[in-house]
């Protein structure tokens, strides 16, 4: 999974398995990350969004 900083939008891989750091591998910064949702996700989130 892709996850990426709010604050200096560092991205890394996490393997499965593996702990979410609580803060940024590059600018330490607590509570900043966020998974990057796939391109499938986002048109998912699309079309949902059209059947409402």
């Amino acid at each position: 999974m892709r996850y990426r900083c709010n604050n200096c939008n560092y991205t890394f891989e996490l393997k499965e398995g593996k702990r979410l750091p609580k803060k940024c591998p590059y600018c330490s910064k607590e509570n900043s990350l966020e998974r990057v949702k796939t391109a499938q996700e986002l048109i998912d989130e699309v079309v949902h969004l059209g059947e409402e």
